[in-house]
C-alpha cells in the first residue's frame, strides 16, 4: 500500500472517532474515571440493603439496582456535598423495575466532596444488589 493510500485509510478510520468525540457531553471530557462509592447485597423475601460512601470531586453520581429475578424495587437516595465553606443536600425516591439506574442530583455543580447513600427493597423475593458509581475528574 502506498504512503498516500495509507494516509487516506487512516483518515477514513479516524473520522468517526473525531465525530464521536465532538458530540460527547462537556463533562465527559473532564471525567477521567469512575469509582464505586458503595455497594450492598441482600436476599430473601422483600430483601432490603443500603449502600453508602464518600467521594471527592464527583462529576456525577449514579445508583444502580439489579435483582434476580428482575422485579419492581422501591427505595430512596440521599446526598450531602460540600463546596468551599458551604454544604448542601438533596434526596429523592427510587421506584422502578430492575435493572434500574438513576442519576443522583447533587446540590452543587462540581462539589469538593460528597457523602451519598441509597437503599432499595425488592417487591417480592430474590437477590438484590445496590451500588453507587461516581464519575470523577
Amino acid at each position: 500500500m502506498s504512503g498516500g493510500m495509507k494516509r487516506s485509510v487512516l483518515a477514513l478510520a479516524a473520522a468517526p472517532l473525531a465525530a464521536l468525540l465532538a458530540a460527547a457531553p462537556a463533562w465527559a471530557s473532564s471525567a477521567t474515571h469512575t469509582r464505586q462509592v458503595g455497594s450492598c447485597r441482600a436476599q430473601g423475601d422483600f430483601a432490603t440493603c443500603s449502600a453508602a460512601g464518600n467521594v471527592n470531586h464527583p462529576l456525577s453520581l449514579v445508583v444502580h439496582v439489579t435483582s434476580s429475578p428482575d422485579q419492581h424495587i422501591s427505595g430512596a437516595w440521599d446526598v450531602v456535598c460540600g463546596k468551599g465553606t458551604g454544604a448542601g443536600s438533596k434526596s429523592g425516591t427510587l421506584s422502578g423495575r430492575t435493572p434500574f439506574k438513576r442519576t443522583v442530583k447533587m446540590p452543587y455543580r462540581r462539589p469538593d466532596s460528597c457523602t451519598v447513600s441509597a437503599d432499595a427493597q425488592l417487591g417480592t423475593g430474590g437477590k438484590l444488589h445496590v451500588w453507587i458509581i461516581a464519575w470523577k475528574r
